[in-house]
This record gives C-alpha cells, sequence and structure tokens, in this order.
C-alpha cells in the first residue's frame, strides 16, 4: 500500500486495470452481438429456402435470439466504454487541448483517439450506447503547471465497477506539488463547449442517482445551454468544501431533466406495469396444433409415440396450472393433442409425417434390393451394413412410431411392403439380415390382425418351418423364428392347402422331438417353451379334431411326459401363452383347445400317465366351481370335462366326483348370467343325460 495518496504511479497501475477490464468487457458483449446477428441471419436464410416461411421451431429460435440481443445490449448501456490512452500520448492531449478547453480537455481528440460512438452512426437499436455520465466534481479552472505533470494513461474510471463517484476532498486542491488530481482527470469525462452538444448532465451533481437514459433523438436534439455549462465549469470550488449553494444548483440541475427525457422515462418505467395489467386477448390456436407438437418432440427426441403424447400432457398441464392467463390457450392445446388420433393425417395440408416419409424411403429401397438380379444371382456382401441400418430403423419406426401411420404404410397397396420383405427375407440367406427382418415381421403383427392374416398366406410360415428344420445350429435365430411362427398363427385362421405341405406330421414330430429331448444348441433350454407355444398356435388353426396333424402324430408317440407335464403347468395357471396381441376377434384358449382335442379320442387320451390325469380333474373341477355365471372360460371347462368322462374311465375311479356333482347342480339352478349361463346349464344337461351317475349317485 503506497503511502502516498497522491503517488502517480500507483494511480497508473490503477487506471490501466481498470481501462482493461473495462475494455475487454465491451469486446465480449461486442462479440456476442455479432454472434447473435449471425445465428438471426441464419434463420432467415433457412427460411427464405423454403419460400420465406417459417416453421414452429424457426419462430421460436428467432423469439429467443431477439431477446437474448435485446438483453446484451441493455447490459452494454449499463457498461461505460472502455477507454485507452497511452501514456506517451497523455501528455501531448493534455497539452494540446489546455489552451482550448477552460478545463484543459480537447473532447474532439478525445473521442478520436478513443474511438466513442458517433451519433450519426448510431441507430434506433444502439440508442442505449449513449449512457450519462456518473456524478462527477467540477475541476478546476486552473490545469496544473506542465512541469509538475507526468505521463499518465486515462482509464476507464467511469465504467470500472470499483470506481467511486466522488473523488477524495485533498485529491481536488490546488497544491503545486500535487500530480494530476482525480478531479482534472473526471473533466475529460465532464468536461464541455460551447459548440458541441451533448446531454443536458454534462456538469456533474454529487448525487448519486444517475439521470435517465437518453434515447437517439433526444442525443441529438437535445443542446444544453452554454452559459450554464460555462458558468459552472468556470466557477471554483473552495477546497475545503463539500456541500454549498453551488452544490444544490448543480443538483437541481440535473434532477430537471429535459422535458424529452421525462417523457422517456416514464414511458419505460410505466410500460411494463400496462403490459402486466391487460388482459390477455382470445387466441385462436389451430386445430392441428396437438400433431405439430408432437412430430416436433418426436423427431427431436426420438421418444415414442406414447411417451411424446405424455410429455406434451405434462407439460401443457404444469403451464395451464401455473400461469392462469394462458390456461384457456393451454386447454385447447390438450383437446387438439387428444383428438389427434392419427398423425399423418392431423397435420397440416402439405406436411408429411417424418415416420410416413422414412417408412417410404426404407420399404422402396428393400423392394429395389430384392428386385436387383445382380443381388440375387451373386450374393454381394458389402451392402450388409447399409440394409443393417435400414432394417433396424425400420424396427424402431415400427416399435415407437404412430401405430396409425405403420399400419397405414403396411397395409398400402395390399400389403405390398410387408410381402416385398417376406420375399427378401426368403432369398436373403445372411443370418444378420433374417433376425433383424424376424424382428421386423413380429413387429408388424403387433399392429393389426390384418397384417397377421397377409403373413398366414404369404410363403412366410412354409420358410420358417423348412428353415427351423434344416439350421438347427443356430440358436437365436431357431428362437426367433418359432416366436415369429407363434405370431403368426395365434389368430385361429385357417391357412392355405398347400402350407401342410411343410406344415405336416413330419414338422409336428420334428417339434415334439426338440421338446422332449432337446437340442445340443440349446443351453438355456428355451426352445422346449417356445416349441409348446407354437404347436397351441398351431392346432388352433384346425377345427376337426378327426383331421388333425398334431392329434395323429401325438397318439403315435410313445412317450409326451415333458409335454403333458408343461400343458398341466399352463392349465393350473390359467395362461395362454399364444394370446400375445389383443386384435379381435379373439380366438378360443389354446390350452382348452388343445386338451378338448386331446380328449375327443380314448386313443390321444391315454398320453397322460394315472398322476398327471389326477391332477388334471382337480384343475379342471375347481376351475368348473370358481368361475363366475356368464364366463366364458367355464363353458370351455365343462366341455373338457365332458370330454374327459366320456374318453377315460372317470366314472370307476370318481376321483373329486362329489365336488363336481355339487357344482353341475349349483350351475342347474342357476338363474343369472344370460346367454352363456344357458348354454352352460345345457352342456351340463347333456353331460348328466349321457352320466346320470353325475347327479345322482349310484344306488347299492
Amino acid at each position: 500500500m503506497c503511502p502516498q495518496p497522491t503517488c502517480g504511479a500507483c494511480r497508473l497501475k490503477t487506471l490501466k486495470l481498470l481501462s482493461h477490464q473495462g475494455l475487454q468487457q465491451g469486446l465480449e458483449q461486442d462479440v456476442v452481438l455479432q454472434s447473435i446477428d449471425r445465428a438471426i441471419e441464419a434463420v432467415h436464410n433457412a427460411a427464405m429456402k423454403n419460400g420465406g416461411k417459417y416453421n414452429l421451431e424457426q419462430r421460436d429460435v428467432l423469439q429467443k435470439l431477439i431477446h437474448h440481443r435485446k438483453e446484451t445490449l441493455f447490459r452494454k448501456s449499463h457498461t461505460a466504454s472502455p477507454v485507452t490512452m497511452t501514456p506517451s500520448s497523455s501528455d501531448h492531449h493534455l497539452d494540446a487541448t489546455a489552451s482550448r478547453q477552460p478545463n484543459g480537455v480537447c473532447r474532439t481528440g478525445y473521442e478520436r483517439q478513443h474511438s466513442l460512438p458517433s451519433a450519426e452512426f448510431l441507430g434506433e437499436d444502439c440508442a442505449s450506447y449513449q449512457v450519462p455520465p456518473h456524478p462527477r466534481r467540477v475541476a478546476s479552472i486552473t490545469p496544473p503547471p506542465p512541469g509538475k505533470r507526468r505521463p499518465v494513461p486515462v482509464g476507464s474510471v467511469r465504467g470500472s465497477p470499483d470506481a467511486r463517484p466522488d473523488a477524495p476532498t485533498r485529491g481536488s486542491s490546488l497544491s503545486s506539488n500535487s500530480s494530476v488530481s482525480t478531479t482534472s482527470l473526471d473533466t475529460l469525462y465532464t468536461g464541455s463547449s460551447t459548440g458541441e452538444p451533448g446531454p443536458p448532465t454534462a456538469a456533474s451533481s454529487p448525487s448519486h442517482t444517475p439521470p435517465p437514459i437518453p434515447s437517439r433523438s433526444s442525443a441529438r436534439g437535445a443542446v444544453p445551454k452554454p452559459s450554464a455549462l460555462q458558468n459552472q465549469s468556470t466557477a471554483p470550488e473552495p477546497p475545503g468544501t463539500t456541500e454549498g449553494p453551488p452544490e444544490k444548483d448543480e443538483q437541481g440541475a440535473a434532477e430537471a431533466p429535459a422535458p424529452d427525457l421525462e417523457a422517456l422515462s416514464s414511458l419505460t418505467l410505466e410500460e411494463p406495469e400496462k403490459k402486466e395489467e391487460a388482459p390477455v386477448a382470445p387466441v385462436a390456436v389451430p386445430s392441428t396444433i396437438g400433431a405439430e407438437l408432437m412430430e416436433l418432440i418426436r423427431r427431436n427426441t426420438s421418444l415414442s409415440h406414447d411417451l411424446c403424447r405424455v410429455a406434451i400432457g405434462v407439460v401443457v398441464g404444469h403451464i395451464q396450472s401455473s400461469v392462469p392467463a394462458v390456461a384457456g390457450v393451454m386447454e385447447q392445446i390438450l383437446i387438439s393433442l387428444v383428438e389427434s388420433k392419427d398423425l399423418s393425417s392431423a397435420l397440416p395440408s402439405g406436411q408429411v409425417c417424418h415416420d410416413q416419409h422414412r417408412l417410404e424411403v426404407i420399404f422402396a429401397d428393400l423392394a429395389r434390393r430384392k428386385d436387383d438380379a445382380q443381388q440375387r444371382s451373386w450374393a454381394l456382401y458389402e451392402d450388409e451394413n447399409v440394409i443393417c441400418c435400414y432394417l433396424e430403423e425400420l424396427l424402431r419406426i415400427l416399435t415407437d412410431a404412430d401405430p396409425e401411420v405403420c399400419r397405414k404404410m403396411c397395409q398400402k397397396n395390399e400389403f405390398e411392403p410387408v410381402l416385398s420383405l417376406v420375399a427378401y427375407y426368403q432369398m436373403e440367406h445372411r443370418v444378420a439380415l433374417r433376425l433383424l427382418l424376424l424382428k421386423c415381421f413380429g413387429a408388424m403383427c403387433s399392429l393389426d390382425a390384418a397384417v397377421i392374416s397377409s403373413l398366414v398366406t404369404s410363403i412366410l410360415p412354409m420358410e420358417l418351418a423348412r428353415d427351423m428344420q434344416t439350421d438347427t445350429q443356430d440358436h437365436q435365430k431357431m428362437c426367433y423364428s418359432a416366436l415369429v411362427l407363434t405370431m403368426v398363427f395365434s389368430m385361429g385362421e385357417p391357412l392355405p392347402y398347400h402350407h401342410y405341405e411343410h406344415l405336416s406330421a413330419h414338422f409336428v414330430q420334428f417339434l415334439l422331438d426338440v421338446v422332449e429331448d432337446g437340442l445340443p444348441s440349446d443351453t438355456t433350454d428355451q426352445l422346449p417353451d417356445l416349441f409348446v407355444n407354437l404347436l397351441l398356435a398351431f392346432n388352433l388353426h384346425i377345427p376337426d379334431p378327426e383331421n388333425n396333424v398334431i392329434m395323429s402324430t401325438v397318439s403315435k408317440r410313445s412317450n409326451v411326459k415333458i409335454f403333458t407335464e408343461k400343458l398341466l403347468l399352463l392349465l393350473n395357471r390359467g395362461d395362454d401363452p399364444v394370446r400375445i396381441f389383443k386384435h379381435q376377434p379373439q380366438p378360443s384358449h389354446s390350452v382348452l383347445k388343445f386338451l378338448q382335442d386331446v380328449f375327443a379320442s380314448r386313443e390321444t387320451a391315454s398320453i397322460f400317465y394315472h398322476t398327471d390325469m389326477m391332477a388334471l380333474i382337480d384343475i379342471t373341477v375347481r376351475h368348473i366351481s370358481d368361475l363366475s355365471p356368464g364366463d366364458k372360460l367355464r363353458m370351455q371347462y365343462l366341455t373338457l370335462m365332458h370330454g374327459l368322462i366320456r374318453s377315460t374311465s372317470y366314472l370307476q375311479h370318481g376321483h373329486r366326483l362329489p365336488d363336481l356333482r355339487a357344482t353341475l347342480r349349483r350351475i342347474l339352478s342357476e338363474e343369472e348370467g344370460g346367454l352363456q349361463s344357458h348354454t352352460d346349464q345345457a352342456i351340463v344337461r347333456h353331460m348328466c343325460e349321457e352320466f346320470p351317475a353325475l347327479l345322482c349317485p349310484p344306488t347299492s
């Protein structure tokens, strides 16, 4: 800490530091403004390429950039322009101007040297550069003698956050041995000439309240009175006084701005309050706003269609509850979001859904590769990565996009894209591509029952059955093939007759062998469960048990122990592993349908061991007793029990017969349940007519 407060070296270091900080801050703000202008220009150029139309995203970005530019200009208006003066030029500057200005300042040279913004080049957006100076004490008339001066660079004292509006009292004294005082330095900012226009507060007062910021028009038109400024600058201030009539006059002059400035001040202070009090006018929300928001979020975040809807609902609902002024608008957006079921048709006319466009491109390119004769004959492998990318994107779209969009694209031209992929699967032998195609087929099956119908009548079931029997080494492909074939058979639709050439007794025998014996490649034991599900789904297509290829194959096997155990496990749980989708109409319960076909004849009914048969009777009687009237499953369990009694020696051992008799009597006495209950009663009467011992115990 220097002991001398008037030390020129200390003042020089301080001014250099303040000048550097002010200059650096100003340059950073200029760079920010240039970046914002370039970004705005880029948005305009992008809109011009689109015919001069701005989409929602461009409008949002443009509003944010304009708001950011205004904030940057506002911060810059409250920051002083950096002032830099080298030590070598300061003496010359002060000496050259001492003879022309009463206080030793040449403002024109100062502006030229420090590049102050001129009023001619300041536009309306740059009016914030004209910041009035902080209150300063008026310098004395007589500058220090030339011999006493030291080369002191004038820093941006005014713009520095550490600068004080009032200099020390002893620093303003006119002692002969002092260097350039702070008051004489302050005259660089506060001095003026009679011919120079400037703000009305050029001569500052000790008040700490700055005058309002003048606009560009007021800065040009408002010219202070020369006599008042000269009188203030020529009146010397006593060294020891800090308060007095001259300062009161100066304070009054500073607190009395020009009429234009008063109007501007009142405008800038009252305008925000008026905007807040003004009611929000009713806004017409476009009916397509919900679909547009869904499209924007889906394209920019890759969220699924359902998650996009949830995200918009949460955000809009929170805004509606937090900002009551826009509650009506938010409610209309929510209504539009709920009503936009089909994204492709809910968008504005001329705007195509991004997922729909990508599906068109992928289907067209895959069809072109399928029809390529060279690709079919030579089996080039260089395009595997490209096709993998296409299939992976197709799988993502089928899984995450709007189901209506995917459904329409798959049904286009009588399912031409789906059948084209099936043909491509038949001619493609690369395992990686086949796995991706199988995943895509599974995703298509989940879209609609009509897609499953098209796949059932295609060549895909025969190709999958052939591939499963010939290539048993690839475990993953075997699992996916069995799963997709189960999906294709899950609706119970009849198969074309020529399909049974591949879906024959040999294929059923292969499935049963894998269930009972397994495969060496199946280290996780997944194939037996998958093949059981496949047999259950395949059995749904065969209505007549007498001509059932599965039943005839099962009756010829000597051991199906694992298969029957898995059937009992599924029956006990009440699950239907084939009911994967919720498409309508729902087929019959696959497990109950299979067991009904098994007990349709004595040859197939003998596949169960005695212990398994007792467990089967326990499960069946329990379900008949527990299910309520009108349940469709109770009718199927009654049909199963009727076939079991007919094809086995049930009446001889009579396992759980008292419980079954009580349940049948209760069903006959039911008066509720509607038509379904009447059907159950008809089945019970038919059972009792055929086997009277079910209702009346035999007399000994």
